[in-house]
């Protein structure tokens, strides 16, 4: 959100600027409009969202490093949960999956808890296999002592 008001700013700014040397500023007047959408880069393929950093005034090798920070997921997770962004909107180009913190839990829970039904015989079984090769390992050494 940080970044997206930065751009806002330049782009005011922008503005500020044009009026005051009686250039015209309609085109940024349109940048500004788009910019009052917060989830305006979301909706927008990278091509147009590369010509609106670079309209606002954004340098050619820092517009990459700005457009991941606006698509960014932590900036989708932010707008999605102050329902900023519907995940039905059509409009909405760029989209990441959302998941259900509690679901996810309760899964690794359901997990751990089918390993504690396993009945205790096969628990006892797998360390009755790993204690008789123990004593198979003894046999074989000792066997082998005995020989010589």
């Amino acid at each position: 959100m940080t970044q997206l008001n930065e751009l806002r700013l330049i782009n005011e700014a922008n503005i500020q600027y044009l009026k005051k040397i009686n250039e015209n500023f309609k085109r940024n007047e349109i940048i500004k409009e788009i910019l009052n959408d917060d989830a305006c880069f979301f909706k927008m393929n990278k091509d147009e969202a590369y010509m609106l950093l670079s309209e606002i005034g954004i340098l050619d090798e820092h517009i990459e490093n700005i457009y991941q920070k606006l698509i960014s997921t932590d900036e989708f997770y932010y707008l999605y949960k102050s329902k900023k962004i519907d995940l039905k909107d059509e409009e909405v180009l760029i989209k990441y999956p959302i998941y259900d913190v509690e679901e996810i839990f309760k899964k690794n829970i359901d997990s751990t808890n089918e390993n504690m039904d396993k009945p205790e015989e096969e628990i006892i079984l797998h360390k009755q296999t790993f204690f008789i090769k123990i004593l198979d390992g003894l046999r074989r050494i000792f066997k082998k002592k005995g020989d010589l």
